[in-house]
């Protein structure tokens, strides 16, 4: 990772709702973190806590009639995202931030072919470009994720799963963006392909000092590709540290403890996985207090009126009233 003063990425105090007629959903509750040049911030929570609401804020890209940030500052480097427009903020996406989607199968247009697709993304940002440094681009990215050049000309449907992902981040890739948001880019791919798209991820952001923020359900491969992982529940980060806090420290988040009881030991025989009781709370009626504290074994009285403060302990940040007094120091 790059020297820690080369901030890329700061999120400050946010709040996402997405509101309707009939409810308001709260999906991201005053969070902040940061990313800096270089590393792979790992954001890890059950579906439902915000994750995918939280990268399509640092796109703006919500939902027009329903999605909204009602308070809070995202800034990439020197630009203000919440405070852009929709034409300047055009021009930062492809370019400086890119995000990966989380199904390949419809994040592709079905009726062009793939090297078009890719040329899109470098004729609105690379116009100094002529028409035959663009097509020896797409043939260098193409061959830089692994597909021949000779396919460009193929369509979407003519690919497999893997690769169709495989496209989808060669798209992302084809300006170099300084930041690249991959929305749990191996969900819908076997595990041999899988292991396969994360290597090929890992040694392109290494290659071209990319940044990234990577979601995932897997703590697997939050071990092999990050370089610091943010916990979340319920739309706010409950610990954040680097990988070596959270697989070697013994200072944890009741629900970081229950997401790593939850992983299958296979030096163990045991007849039922060990599940999270309880379900997320419902994002239209979050809990008072801890959000975590109807479902948490460790919950105290104050859990469940009082809203628990961040304790730092050398840069490995856990909200809960268990380490309120390390808050305090």
């Amino acid at each position: 990772m790059s020297s820690v003063t080369e901030r890329l990425l700061e999120i400050q105090n946010l709040d996402v709702i997405y509101k309707t007629d009939e409810e308001t959903v709260y999906a991201v509750n005053d969070l902040s973190l940061s990313v800096y040049k270089g590393e792979t911030l790992g954001l890890v929570g059950e579906t439902g806590a915000g994750k995918t609401t939280l990268a399509l804020s640092i796109m703006k890209l919500l939902p027009e009639r329903t999605g909204r940030i009602l308070k809070g500052a995202i800034h990439l480097q020197e630009f203000p995202v919440t405070a852009m427009s929709e034409a300047d903020m055009r021009a930062l996406r492809g370019e400086m931030v890119s995000m990966i989607f989380q199904d390949p199968m419809t994040s592709l247009n079905p009726i062009h072919p793939i090297g078009m697709q890719i040329a899109e993304m470098l004729l609105l940002h690379k116009k100094q470009l002529s028409k035959a440094q663009i097509e020896e681009r797409v043939d260098q990215i193409l061959t830089l994720v692994g597909i021949s050049p000779d396919r460009k000309g193929d369509f979407p449907h003519q690919f497999s799963g893997g690769m169709k992902q495989r496209v989808v981040i060669a798209i992302a890739l084809a300006c170099e963006p300084q930041l690249l948001l991959a929305d749990e880019p191996t969900t819908a791919l076997d595990v041999t392909i899988q292991a396969q798209v994360l290597q090929m991820m890992k040694r392109l952001k290494d290659d071209l000092g990319t940044s990234m923020i990577l979601i995932t359900h897997d703590l697997g491969v939050v071990a092999r590709t990050c370089d610091r992982v943010a916990i979340m529940y319920a739309g706010e980060i409950v610990e954040m540290g680097r990988v070596e806090d959270l697989f070697q420290g013994d200072y944890h988040h009741p629900y970081t403890t229950a997401l790593f009881g939850s992983i299958p030991n296979l030096t163990k025989k045991t007849k039922r996985l060990q599940a999270i009781e309880g379900l997320m709370p419902d994002p239209t009626n979050l809990p008072a207090g801890c959000k975590f504290h109807p479902r948490c074994p460790r919950c105290m009285e104050i859990c469940q009126k009082e809203a628990p403060g961040a304790a730092d302990r050398k840069g490995h940040q856990v909200r809960c009233h268990l380490y309120a007094e390390a808050a305090k120091d």
